[in-house]
């Protein structure tokens, strides 16, 4: 399943892409971040961006209070002192594992907007494709963890008309406000073209 979402090697169109750390967008082709076979004839892709790398970190997050929760124990009184080893072995594997599957999960994320739709491709070893028209987006809102407060980043998420919850969400981006008005802009386009309101 997941060798079909990978790109062609010949097709070549050029993406905007954020390039986390570097300040301003950054031109890369997009058989490197958007499979070709996923854009529709004339599509044309606006952003496609993955999260920040701060998302290893948050999503993880849990995890490693945990395991230094249970390093922090194994040097109190209240551990015997054979025990001190296991307890820091448990608290780093447990950090450590959820740092690893944290980046995986990075890794696989991608978010894209075209001039038709929202897409979130995500899945480590079962690839999860999520795609919404951009006419049919009724609302769009950001939410603001303490934690994307704290590294300047932000989620996006989604919503149809009638729908009572969010339908997905881009977790943890970097300029968050910057990206939700350029999908605002791309949404109202797309209303206004297909005669759906101003």
């Amino acid at each position: 399943m997941t060798t079909d979402l990978l790109p062609p090697p010949s097709v070549k169109r050029e993406v905007v892409v954020h390039a986390e750390g570097r300040g301003a967008a950054a031109l890369l082709e997009a058989q490197e971040m958007v499979p070709a076979h996923l854009l529709d004839g004339g599509e044309i892709v606006i952003l496609a961006i993955k999260p920040s790398a701060w998302f290893v970190l948050l999503a993880a997050s849990r995890w490693i209070l945990t395991g230094l929760g249970l390093a922090i124990l194994a040097n109190t009184k209240f551990v015997p002192h054979a025990s001190q080893w296991w307890l820091w072995q448990l608290g780093f594997w447990i950090a450590g594992l959820r740092i690893g599957w944290a980046m995986l999960e990075w890794v696989s994320r991608l978010y894209v907007l075209t001039n038709r739709r929202v897409m979130r491709l995500r899945g480590v070893f079962n690839v999860e494709l999520f795609e919404c028209a951009l006419d049919r987006i009724q609302n769009t809102y950001i939410t603001l963890s303490v934690g994307e407060r704290i590294t300047r980043t932000g989620s996006i998420s989604f919503q149809t008309a009638g729908g009572p919850t969010a339908l997905a969400s881009w977790l943890t981006i970097a300029r968050p406000l910057e990206t939700h008005e350029k999908l605002r802009e791309a949404i109202h386009k797309a209303t206004r073209r297909n005669g759906n309101g101003l």
